[in-house]
């Protein structure tokens, strides 16, 4: 193959790359976003985080 062709494939795998990476960072953030809004609405319930981490436990 010539070098314009390994250039393009390279490409693309680095566009892939790049799309999963942030992906990835978008959905960390969001299951953090969740879970700190968990966290304030038990703390403004007065609930202690050991009554929290049993919620954590059910399916």
């Amino acid at each position: 193959m010539d070098v314009e062709t390994w250039k393009a494939i390279w490409q693309l795998v680095f566009i892939a790359a790049s799309i999963a990476f942030y992906a990835i960072v978008v959905a960390v953030g969001i299951k953090g976003f969740g879970d700190v809004a968990r966290m304030l609405r038990n703390m403004a319930a007065g609930r202690g985080a050991s009554e929290s981490a049993a919620d954590t436990n059910e399916p």
